[in-house]
Order: structure tokens, then C-alpha cells, then sequence
């Protein structure tokens, strides 16, 4: 069956980066569909009651609705020659625009739940109404609320197809597996690490709530060794069983790498670091792991806010 992505574009440089990483990060895969999607933004009431009473004002208005009409037409038809100039096929390409109905997130979750999108593509730098051309809060709510579908969110070019899944051996992992595969596919030119930190009584919640959690794994041992010692045990079925999965949709062992790390206070913080360091394009994180201490909502929102050069890509 084939794969659906709901590309929303606005007209800013944000949404351009968006269009042409989906097309490269997904071009291995022949049966994914995609439908670059513009919400149009609602004029201000106070002009569409004024229009309704007076005929000099509804004729400005409507020369306004109509310009508007065809300005978000040629960016979106723009955005499709991108996506064409990038391999994809034209009749693999949708567009539509909308006025809004409901707000500009909740019409983008709207679309996407009703017509049974796998992910949602963003453009954003930053969440701030200055850098994101979907005005701020969007693209947190859509990631808040998208409770069963995947959110890509692209900073900056993104060009390398150097991907980090951030793993932590729960069910939202192999969901992480399974989404990549399907969407990307048996791309040649992937390189792909698997990237976990290892289990730390200082990541726990309560831990930190005591102040000091640099010293609690030297007064806790016993409690840190088991710990450590299911954590590895975790790991080492996750791995056997994820390498299985990856290699059965068509990836090769030199294109997968395995890393795992003890270091770091914060685990955000680490997945940054290491993705910076070696210059991965793309995040992958779950909305929840197996524990809430680690890649819970918090670890998903914390990469939100911090990723300023990587797509992020957050899966349920």
C-alpha cells in the first residue's frame, strides 16, 4: 500500500528547504504520494463586515481574496516544479489550498488525520513568529497533537542523508524503524546510526528532583548496576531484532552503525552533540519511550526547541 505525505507550505524560504528535503529523503520509495498543502490566512473580520455593508469595500476585498488566491497558486505550483526538478514524479504530486477554517495547526492536523496521512512535513528554523513562516506556535502544536502521525520538521538545507535514530530499546523504537523504512526506503545513499544513552539514575526524575545527581550513582551502586545491567540487556535484543529489519528492507550493514553513550547530564543535549558532531541531516526521536525518564514528551519538545540545523522527525 502505498505512503502519503502532507506537506505543508507556506510562502517562505522555510517551507522551500521542506519541499526538496521530502523529495530527496524519500526519492527511493516509488509508491509515496505527496500533497503540498497552504492553509490561506483568514482576512481580518472587521473587513469582511464592513465589505458586507458597504459595495466600495467588498469590491477591494474581493480584488484582495482573488490576488491572494493566485499568489498562494504560484508558490504551491513553484513548490510542485521543485519536487519534479528533484525526480518526483508529477502525478505522484497534489496541490491544494485552503482558507482557514479552524487555525493554521489545527487545519493541518485536520487534513492530515482525514486523509489518512503517514507524515507531516514542516518547514521551520526556529518557533518564534519571526523565523517561522507558520507564525510561531504552529508547528509545536501540530507536533503536540499529532498523536499518531509522524511530524517532520526541517531546519536549514538538511542535504546530508546521514540519519540519527535516537533509541532506547521500547516498542516507539521499532515504530521508528518501521516509519524510516517505509518512508525513505532502500536508499544507497543513507547512512544510518542507532544511537542510545545508556541508562543513569541521574536521568530518573526523582533523582533529579534531590539537586544532586551527579553524586547519587556513587551512593546508589547497587541501584545504578541494575540498571545498567537491564539496559544492556534491552540494547542487545533491540539491536539483533532492529539490524534484522533494516537489512530485510534493503539496507546494508556498512550503511548502519550502532553507538552508544554513558556520557551526559542532560539527554537531549547528547543526541545534539552527536548529531552535530558528525553532521547527520535528520533526527529521529519518539514521542514516548519505554520509561518516562528518558525520550519522553520532554526529550521530544527539548529537540524541538533546540534543533536549529537537522530535520527532526518525531514519531509515535
Amino acid at each position: 500500500m502505498g505512503k502519503k505525505i502532507l506537506v505543508a507550505v507556506g510562502n517562505c524560504a522555510y517551507s522551500e528547504q521542506a519541499v526538496k528535503y521530502c523529495a530527496r529523503i524519500s526519492s527511493a520509495v516509488k509508491d509515496v504520494t505527496y500533497t503540498l498543502f497552504n492553509v490561506k490566512p483568514l482576512l481580518p473580520a472587521i473587513l469582511i463586515e464592513k465589505a458586507e455593508a458597504d459595495p466600495e469595500v467588498k469590491a477591494e476585498v474581493d480584488e484582495l481574496i482573488r490576488e491572494e488566491k493566485e499568489a498562494a497558486g504560484s508558490f504551491v505550483d513553484r513548490f510542485k516544479d521543485l519536487m519534479v526538478g528533484e525526480g518526483i514524479s508529477e502525478n505522484r504530486i497534489e496541490t491544494v489550498t485552503e482558507p482557514m477554517q479552524l487555525g493554521m495547526a489545527k487545519d493541518i492536523l485536520n487534513r492530515a488525520e482525514r486523509g489518512g496521512y503517514d507524515a507531516i512535513v514542516l518547514g521551520r528554523r526556529g518557533l518564534t513568529p519571526t523565523r517561522d513562516c507558520f507564525l510561531g506556535a504552529t508547528a509545536t502544536k501540530v507536533v503536540e497533537n499529532a498523536v499518531e502521525i509522524p511530524v517532520w520538521l526541517v531546519s536549514g538545507e538538511a542535504v546530508s542523508m546521514k540519519v540519527l535514530l535516537a533509541v532506547d530499546g521500547s516498542e516507539t523504537s521499532f515504530r521508528i524503524l518501521d516509519h524510516l523504512v517505509d518512508m525513505v526506503g532502500p536508499n544507497p545513499d543513507l547512512r544510518l546510526t542507532l544511537f542510545h544513552v545508556q541508562s543513569h539514575l541521574k536521568h530518573c526524575r526523582s533523582v533529579l528532583a534531590t539537586g544532586r545527581p551527579y553524586e547519587i550513582a556513587r551512593e546508589k551502586p547497587r541501584l545504578q548496576e541494575i540498571l545498567e545491567r537491564e539496559d544492556s540487556r534491552c540494547m542487545e535484543e533491540f539491536y539483533e531484532k532492529a539490524l534484522q529489519k533494516l537489512e530485510t528492507a534493503g539496507l546494508k550493514k556498512n550503511q548502519i552503525q550502532i553507538k552508544n553513550t554513558t556520557w551526559s547530564y542532560d539527554i537531549s543535549t547528547a543526541i545534539l552533540d552527536e548529531a552535530a558532531s558528525q553532521r547527520h541531516g535528520t533526527l529521529m526521536v519518539g514521542r514516548r519511550g519505554k520509561r518516562p525518564a528518558f525520550f519522553a514528551g520532554r526529550i521530544a519538545m527539548r529537540l524541538l526547541q533546540k534543533t536549529s540545523e537537522q530535520a527532526l522527525w518525531v514519531v509515535s
